[in-house]
């Protein structure tokens, strides 16, 4: 099962290796956050996600900040999305960050402010 809204993310759900990927592009405004968690919630539906991995591409996703368009403060949802992952009980999360330092330190702060302790920025 995939998923994806005009290319700010992908969702794809692989059942055999038991794993979720995850896709975000760009900036996020609130719209794409809701579309993304609506998503997100559809296709983890039907499995149980406390076996599953969560492994989320975030190469190209950029630091979170206010959106310019709303002022919605985009970090408080990104945390709230890591504390839906940390409700969810993946047995493991991976945020691949690679070359992108400072949303990888902004994840890990994030995730440690949410007790996400089960997840690795890399």
């Amino acid at each position: 099962m995939t998923t994806a809204n005009d290319k700010k993310y992908e969702l794809k759900l692989d059942k055999t290796k038991q794993i979720l990927f995850a896709k975000a592009l760009g900036s996020f405004g609130p719209s794409d956050a809701d579309d993304f968690v609506r998503d997100y919630t559809i296709i983890l539906k039907p499995v149980n996600a406390k076996e599953y991995e969560l492994q989320f591409d975030c190469k190209e996703l950029k630091v979170s900040g206010k959106d310019t368009k709303s002022g919605v403060d985009m970090t408080n949802m990104l945390k709230g999305c890591l504390e839906m992952y940390k409700k969810e009980g993946f047995k493991n999360i991976i945020f691949d960050c690679t070359k992108n330092i400072v949303l990888k330190m902004q994840l890990q702060r994030l995730c440690k402010e949410a007790g996400l302790s089960t997840a690795t920025v890399k």
